[in-house]
Parts: C-alpha cells; sequence; structure tokens
C-alpha cells in the first residue's frame, strides 16, 4: 500500500468518526430537550397539586367561588362548575 492510501483511509475514517460524534451530539440534544420540557410540565402539575392540597380545593361545593388574596395585588379565583345532570 502507498502513502496515498494511508492519508486517504486516514481522511476517510477521521470523517466518519466527525460525522457520528455531531450525530451523537445531535440525538443528546434532542433527548436532553424533551426530557426538560416534560420536567417542567411535571413541575407544574406539582405546583397544582400543591396548590389543591394547600386550600382544600376539593371541599368546594360545586357552583361555588373561591377567592385567594395572595402578597401584593393578586387575587386567585377558583369556580367549580355545577354537574350537568344526565337524563
Amino acid at each position: 500500500m502507498s502513502i496515498a492510501t494511508y492519508l486517504n483511509t486516514g481522511l476517510a475514517l477521521l470523517g466518519w468518526i466527525y460525522i457520528m460524534s455531531k450525530t451523537g451530539e445531535w440525538i443528546i440534544k434532542n433527548t436532553i430537550k424533551s426530557w426538560d420540557k416534560r420536567r417542567k410540565q411535571s413541575r407544574r402539575q406539582k405546583a397544582v397539586n400543591e396548590f389543591y392540597d394547600a386550600f382544600e380545593l376539593n371541599s368546594i361545593e360545586p357552583g361555588s367561588t373561591v377567592r385567594l388574596a395572595t402578597k401584593g395585588d393578586l387575587t386567585i379565583m377558583m369556580f367549580r362548575r355545577e354537574e350537568k345532570a344526565n337524563d
């Protein structure tokens, strides 16, 4: 084998390694993005669950409203719909 064959093979190998590393980087980046998106959704759900437990929102009767005044000018209103009668 000549030196040109060795150089050509080495260059092809370097190109293949570069392509595989960029592919792995892309797969890892997309996996982390989707995991982070799911984690944020679960954080929001945890906050809603904690809010539900802290203010005992399960005790709201159908058709009634609960107002929660927080620090500052923020007011949170919760309303439970009246259940529709199934005839």
